[in-house]
Parts: C-alpha cells; structure tokens; sequence
C-alpha cells in the first residue's frame, strides 16, 4: 500500500511538473509562424536527446539553425513558442 501510494505520488509530481513547463509553452499551429524563440526536443539515434531554443522568424527558420548545430542523426522536433 505504501509503495503504490509512492509511486501515484511521484507521479502527480511529474505531471505537475510537466504541465507547469507547458504554460510558458504557445504550442498552437499559429506560433509556428511567429517570431521568437522557439524550443525543440533533439531526438538522437545515436546520443540522447536534448532541449535547444532558437531564435527565428518563425519555427521553420529556428529549426533549421538548430538543424546545422546537431549531428546528422539528430532531428529537432518543435515544442512551441516560449513567451
């Protein structure tokens, strides 16, 4: 009983955690196209993945200066607009 309470606990931490990180987030089809800076999830084949932020006119922009800093079997993936 008092592992599974444990357990339930940290998870709710996480979780409120992750949800506190979404609100400075704008994650919504139109902040693609806004100017900012703009965060990314590196995905690696090979290393593990990291968080990078780049500035740009938009998300394409900023994704593909991130893009020419990681190695080739890394891709950023777009989180949202920070704000």
């Amino acid at each position: 009983m008092k592992k599974t309470i444990g357990i339930l606990g940290m998870a709710a931490g996480a979780a409120m955690m992750l949800s506190g990180a979404a609100f400075a987030l704008d994650s919504s089809f139109g902040a693609m196209s806004k100017a900012g800076t703009h965060k990314f999830i590196v995905v690696c084949t090979s290393a593990p993945d990291k968080e990078a932020s780049q500035e740009g006119a938009n998300a394409t922009e900023a994704q593909a200066a991130v893009q020419a800093t990681v190695a080739g079997t890394c891709h950023p993936k777009w989180v949202g607009l920070e704000g």
